[in-house]
């Protein structure tokens, strides 16, 4: 028999909020499946936060049984949600500050430096992996991050760079002519290659260029896996606000699981409550 539990998770970034509750299907033995997701929905970071929209999720007494639990890299933004938050409607949010009590080994030479983020991502990773194989998680967001997740469910840390939005800025803060160049420009048209006009040539800069970074470390990951491994294809993970940017062009078997972190964060307050 099971048993369902909901958790409304929040994740706070450098950019954006994120909102999304799930549900899990709490079973007799251990669940191999990520929570499944019911609704979410995002904000700026300096823009007001969604309650109306967050509260009509919920039917009433069922929003004071969820498990509400925040968690992100930004600790200004998380202050300024649960110093905010509406009293009676949902329980405070549960800051998941301690990455010691993750479900998780950190394989690093400094563990507790390590963006939560990233360990959650690794979370949610264990639960996809199938036996024996290595999993690579691309994280596309302010920063891009490409992390590995050994065999045994450990995380062996990775590689950091600036993101889509990061990298624009730095051109426009940095230069004295660069225009800034939206992230969300990208979305409306691929950018051409070869630019024949300053902002063409941001925007094949800042597109084809993230996205070459990003299949090359996949490429030199995976051969580091390959070799430290019995040569099982390690699981490749999409996920990250840029995520839907770079899916159509990373060939072969990635997965696209844009709310990993959210679900890893969900995996972990399951754990640290006894419900998983």
């Amino acid at each position: 028999m099971s048993q369902s539990f909901q958790q409304l998770a929040i994740d706070v970034g450098n950019s954006r909020i994120k909102f999304v509750l799930l549900e899990t299907d709490l079973q007799v033995k251990e669940n191999k499946q990520l929570p499944h997701v019911l609704n979410t929905c995002s904000t700026l970071i300096e823009k007001p936060l969604p309650w109306k929209q967050i509260q009509s999720w919920f039917d009433g007494p069922s929003a004071m049984k969820c498990q509400t639990v925040v968690a992100g890299s930004n600790p200004r933004g998380i202050e300024g949600v649960v110093g905010n938050w509406p009293d009676g409607t949902l329980p405070t949010p549960v800051e998941i500050l301690n990455t010691d009590d993750f479900p998780l080994e950190i394989c690093v030479e400094e563990p507790r430096k390590v963006g939560i983020d990233r360990l959650l991502n690794a979370v949610a990773a264990n639960r996809l992996q199938n036996t024996g194989q290595a999993a690579i998680i691309i994280d596309s967001g302010t920063a891009t991050t490409v992390d590995v997740v050994n065999p045994d469910g450990s995380f062996a840390g990775g590689t950091i760079l600036p993101g889509f939005e990061l990298s624009a800025k730095a051109l426009y803060h940095y230069t004295a002519l660069l225009p800034l160049i939206p992230v969300d420009e990208l979305r409306q048209v691929e950018p051409v290659v070869l630019g024949k006009n300053t902002t063409d040539a941001i925007r094949s800069g800042l597109f084809w260029g993230q996205l070459g970074a990003v299949r090359e470390l996949v490429s030199q990951l995976t051969k580091q896996s390959l070799a430290d491994s019995s040569q099982v294809d390690p699981l490749v993970l999409l996920t990250g606000g840029g995520s839907d940017l770079l899916a159509p062009h990373l060939e072969g078997s990635v997965q696209f699981e844009p709310l990993l972190t959210l679900q890893g964060l969900a995996i972990v307050a399951q754990k640290m409550n006894g419900a998983g």
